[in-house]
């Protein structure tokens, strides 16, 4: 196996092992490529590879984030099957959540929110959805249960899928999306756990109504 080749597997093992989280971002290329022992050329040939897999993806002037995780991890179906999941898990992981939630991390969630908006305002569909499923990645982590993570990881829809369902839908119906997630961050704010999973179900209930509409 080449050096790219091996790089690639390494990227790939750690994921595998947990080391970086879905929609977390990687070191830097230098960072990287001091420890895998190899240039940097190498090493962004690996994540290109990687990001042509729909693993990684690169922006410019934001770095290189897990964008799916690999193939170990991830479950198949359909969109609508993954949204039903979401609807199984996700609003219990958000309950969980609002009793256990400390400040920090609250703060943690406060910020993907107005991301999310600028993203809406700039029709920057991409940014849009991954600030989202961010959220919710970053709200299963405090419960602090690997298990639940990697369930969550496993059935969070993929950023094509959401990308091609809400391109075709007008700004009304993305902007009832953006109000979904504006009430969700707003009963974890007041811990009110009813309340917070209630909107979790509304809105993934929500999205499998855009599905189905479709």
């Amino acid at each position: 196996m080449n050096k790219q080749g091996l790089i690639e597997q390494k990227i790939t093992q750690a994921l595998l092992d947990g080391r970086w989280k879905l929609f977390e971002r990687l070191p830097s290329e230098r960072l990287l490529a001091e420890e895998f022992g190899v240039n940097r050329t190498t090493l962004r040939a690996a994540m290109t590879a990687l990001a042509a897999k729909g693993i990684l993806e690169t922006r410019h002037g934001s770095g290189t984030h897990v964008r799916a995780l690999p193939s170990g991890h991830i479950t198949g179906g359909s969109l609508q099957e993954k949204l039903d999941a979401c609807l199984l898990l996700v609003p219990p992981i958000i309950r969980s959540c609002s009793l256990a939630m400390r400040p920090s991390q609250l703060l943690g969630l406060e910020r993907l929110f107005p991301m999310t908006g600028t993203a809406l305002r700039n029709d920057d569909m991409h940014a849009f959805i991954q600030a989202q499923m961010q959220f919710f990645a970053e709200a299963s982590r405090v419960v602090g249960n690997e298990s639940v993570n990697a369930a969550l990881a496993a059935c969070l829809p993929d950023g094509k899928s959401l990308l091609r369902l809400l391109e075709d839908c007008g700004l009304p119906l993305k902007e009832t999306i953006f109000a979904r997630l504006a009430g969700i961050l707003s009963a974890l704010r007041h811990a009110d756990a009813e309340e917070a999973t209630a909107a979790a179900g509304a809105y993934f209930l929500n999205l499998k109504t855009l599905v189905e509409s479709a």
